[in-house]
């Protein structure tokens, strides 16, 4: 079930299942060689997440990426994040290494590219869950699941957008993300609050000024 459960929610957030699609339980059964209970609760599992809607007689429903959703998670997002990169400031200034985020930002730095958008943004909020857990706040993002479908999908689609060069001197989707993650560390170790405040600021300031324009061009998976 689990394998099932990883299979459809990788092609929800690479949206290679659309917004409006449908989701036979009866095909998933037989195409997976799984009992129709066992399919049944996956399914529901990624309806209580977000990914999909379940209707009577009808079977689930991929949901499309809402406006609101993404501002009511930008904000939770911030809060959260800020009170953690607080924390991590004050354990920093007694003298304690960040041992989590060390081991993934120096993992970051060996990778060349991730191979697809959907790696991309793993290994993105991969980043975030790694300060979580520095600070012991390792559950901290489970109460926003239902909200980080959406931005999951929006992050994809950020990827899958941007993830090109216009000129030789900009930096794509990924350089940036990277540069932006190694800017953080450096000002974790620095004890810089401010500077990491502004970052993250900036980071979900920009999640909400590309909404509007990603609309634009994927109108179908919005609602």
């Amino acid at each position: 079930m689990d394998q099932l459960y990883k299979k459809l929610k990788r092609k929800l957030i690479s949206l290679e299942l659309k917004p409006g699609d449908r989701l036979s339980e009866n095909f998933i059964s037989l195409e997976e060689g799984m009992g129709r209970p066992q399919v049944r609760q996956v399914l529901t599992s990624l309806s209580d997440e977000g990914y999909l809607d379940i209707l009577p007689q009808k079977g689930s429903v991929v949901t499309k990426i809402k406006k609101d959703v993404i501002r009511e998670a930008t904000h939770a997002h911030l809060v959260l994040e800020q009170a953690i990169l607080f924390e991590l400031v004050d354990k920093r200034k007694t003298g304690e290494e960040l041992q989590i985020v060390k081991e993934y930002v120096d993992m970051l730095k060996v990778i060349d590219k991730p191979k697809d958008e959907y790696d991309m943004l793993m290994l993105e909020w991969g980043f975030y869950n790694s300060l979580a857990k520095e600070s012991g706040r390792m559950y901290a993002y489970s109460f926003l699941n239902k909200l980080d479908a959406d931005m999951y999908r929006l992050s994809f689609l950020k990827y899958s957008t941007y993830n090109y060069n216009t000129y030789n001197s900009s930096l794509n989707a990924w350089e940036n993300t990277m540069m932006e993650i190694k800017l953080m560390a450096e000002q974790l170790y620095n004890c810089q609050i401010e500077l990491l405040t502004m970052i993250c600021s900036n980071r979900y300031n920009s999640v909400l000024s590309i909404v509007d324009f990603l609309e634009g061009i994927y109108t179908d998976y919005f609602e």
